[in-house]
């Protein structure tokens, strides 16, 4: 149910048929639905919090993961954007400018690239194992939880072992927890900037198309 505030960007079915064949449009729904999925992980952590349950640190952990590995595909979707979008200057200045970006690059390479193929869409074996043979720990704490709540049930040496896959080692030392820290931080840092290029593209383009905002009237009580 529609509640005040509530607003829609809309077209009607005359400019829908144009769109249907305007060969940037389908690039501008992708790139909608790539901010679609980096919201929805990012707002797991921010409602966890800080709590200090197993379900919320599980939470905070595999919000992180998640968001590295999609703005890994995300990435890939601007380079492929680029043979339509070259010439449009939002664009060059604004999603195209991380690709062009050294600290962006380096990001990408040593955290983004591990997160999406080695143990965020994918669970292999092989790279956990390298890991965990290197992995120096005074007590392996494999499962967790609060109660009986299912929910609650979290194995954290699981997620300590694929942040030690993004970071390059694991280990229950301060170093390591500082490093993945700083690596969750810039993360955060570069999918802010990412969504709002992105946005700024999608809000410019459907503007021009001939799209047009309208606010929807809460149903009465």
């Amino acid at each position: 149910m529609p509640t005040p505030g509530d607003w829609q960007v809309v077209c009607g079915r005359e400019l829908f048929d144009k769109c249907q064949e305007n060969e940037r449009f389908p690039y501008i729904v992708a790139l909608a639905r790539a901010v679609n999925s980096i919201k929805f992980v990012h707002s797991a952590m921010l409602r966890v919090g800080i709590e200090d349950s197993p379900e919320a640190k599980r939470g905070r952990l595999n919000s992180y993961f998640f968001a590295s590995a999609i703005l890994y595909e995300g990435l890939k979707l601007v380079r492929a954007m680029n043979r339509t979008f070259k010439q449009d200057e939002m664009f060059r200045q604004g999603l195209h400018a991380i690709l062009r970006d050294k600290a962006a690059q380096q990001i990408e390479q040593t955290r983004l690239n591990p997160a999406r193929n080695k143990a965020v869409f994918h669970f292999l074996p092989q790279f956990f194992a390298e890991i965990i043979g290197s992995a120096t720990c005074d007590e392996c704490i494999f499962a967790a939880g609060r109660g009986t709540r299912r929910e609650e049930l979290y194995y954290p040496f699981a997620d300590i072992i694929t942040a030690g896959i993004l970071i390059g080692f694991s280990s229950d030392t301060e170093e390591f927890y500082e490093l993945l820290g700083k690596a969750m931080s810039d993360t955060s840092v570069l999918m802010v900037r990412f969504i709002d290029a992105a946005e700024f593209l999608i809000a410019r383009h459907l503007r021009d198309w001939g799209f047009v905002a309208r606010e929807i009237s809460p149903a009465p009580a």
